[in-house]
């Protein structure tokens, strides 16, 4: 069996869920649990944000800051669009993750010396949503082929769906 790859126990077990072939279960996994991730690390700040939205206004507040997220985001996406035609994936995606976890710290930081962040923290939030699920559904797509993707993703969605 020369240049033939064996199904590993992971593709085996995949195979229950979709079509998995020799050495695709985990990328497959991995791909899976970034989704994953990134969702849990949303559905944790996701409440944060409400309190804090709300613990500086009311729910009007909120209407009026989810409309000027519409703005905001109308600019910040052509800009996105931008970087992602000037650098290379990889390195974008880099630099992206970077600039949220580098804002979490700031968030924190800023809290300390009781900082109000009800408004910015909202409109990072829905900025931060947008743009880590994108990149990350961009970046699969650049991972599989059309062929792979309609195979596998079935297991990355699983996880989102969860």
């Amino acid at each position: 069996m020369d240049g033939v790859q064996q199904s590993s126990p992971l593709d085996r077990f995949l195979r229950l869920f979709t079509e998995v072939r020799p050495g695709e279960g985990s990328k497959a996994v991995l791909l899976a649990l970034n989704v994953f991730l990134i969702l849990t690390a949303y559905y944790v700040l996701k409440p944060v944000r409400e309190a804090l939205i709300l613990g500086q206004g009311s729910a009007e507040l909120k209407s009026y800051v989810s409309a000027g997220q519409v703005l905001l985001l109308s600019g910040l996406v052509p800009l996105y669009g931008k970087f992602v035609a000037w650098l290379p994936r990889i390195r974008l995606i880099n630099i992206v993750t970077a600039f949220f976890v580098g804002c979490l710290v700031l968030f924190y930081l800023l809290s300390l010396f009781n900082v109000p962040l009800g408004i910015i923290f909202f409109l990072w939030i829905g900025i931060f949503s947008l743009m880590i699920v994108a990149q990350f559904w961009s970046f699969a797509n650049d991972v599989y082929t059309k062929e792979e993707g309609e195979r596998l993703f079935p297991i990355v969605r699983y996880s989102e769906d969860s």
